[in-house]
């Protein structure tokens, strides 16, 4: 117990030293030599190469978000998260799933409050390229359950699909940030956006409100037509045969729930 308790007092204190040059001292006769000078030198490879992987893993998630902010401060904005919000899991690839609520706290200046936002739309295409693979019904599959079968149904959708509904047009901001995009009007609008990954490519469609509605109430486990009753009391005029096929493309739609 005693060995148990001396190799965790020593962990912690590495752990400190990665994000705190004023803690090696507590290093001294543990891990290191008991040489200040050595130890601050080892040290801190250890703690650029700690920052270098955090940063970088932040960076592959939030590619629009980096760019957005410039590189002196994503370098800030990725030290001040990782400290408020340590890596609990060995793949770093998890690693910014707070980052969306840590950036609106972080960023104060009212005119990148839509920072939040983009940071949401990225996570969203970030997790579904790491998502489960789920194998849809054919066109025949979809035809052989008949409208009124389908109606009543509960529908599966793919694990990949996030429904996002958002302050901002951050999914104006995303594509404008893509070959050829072009900067929104206003970012300042409420949108909404669905995360597919057809081909195992994660990519957007954009969203109505009353889609959102539908599609929010489909993953949730509600019928077909109680999905689109929802729609149509957003919209009358929802399109949801249009709808209907830019999901079933996409492969957001993939079957019909078991049970």
């Amino acid at each position: 117990m005693i060995v148990r308790n001396t190799l965790e007092a020593a962990q912690e204190a590495f752990a400190a030293a990665l994000d705190d040059p004023a803690a090696d001292a507590a290093l001294t006769g543990e891990l290191l030599p008991a040489d200040a000078a050595l130890l601050h030198e080892r040290m801190g490879l250890y703690r650029g190469n700690a920052r270098a992987a955090r940063r970088l893993a932040l960076a592959n998630a939030y590619p629009v978000l980096a760019t957005l902010g410039g590189e002196t401060w994503f370098d800030a904005l990725a030290l001040a998260y990782a400290r408020a919000h340590p890596s609990r899991d060995a793949d770093l690839n998890r690693f910014g799933a707070q980052l969306p609520e840590f950036v609106e706290r972080y960023e104060t200046d009212a005119r990148y409050a839509y920072f939040g936002d983009v940071a949401r739309v990225e996570w969203a295409l970030h997790a579904a390229g790491y998502a489960a693979n789920a194998a849809p019904l054919d066109a025949q599959q979809w035809q052989a359950l008949g409208a009124a079968r389908l109606a009543q149904s509960r529908l599966a959708v793919h694990p990949a699909c996030a429904a996002l509904a958002l302050r901002f047009d951050a999914v104006a901001v995303w594509r404008a940030h893509q070959p050829d995009g072009v900067w929104p009007e206003r970012v300042d609008a409420p949108s909404w956006a669905l995360v597919v990954r057809p081909q195992w490519r994660p990519t957007l469609l954009v969203h109505t409100h009353a889609a959102h509605a539908a599609f929010f109430a489909l993953r949730d486990g509600a019928t077909l037509d109680d999905a689109l009753a929802q729609a149509f009391d957003i919209d009358p005029a929802f399109d949801f045969g249009g709808q209907w096929r830019a999901w079933i493309e996409a492969r957001a739609i993939v079957g019909v729930r078991d049970g």
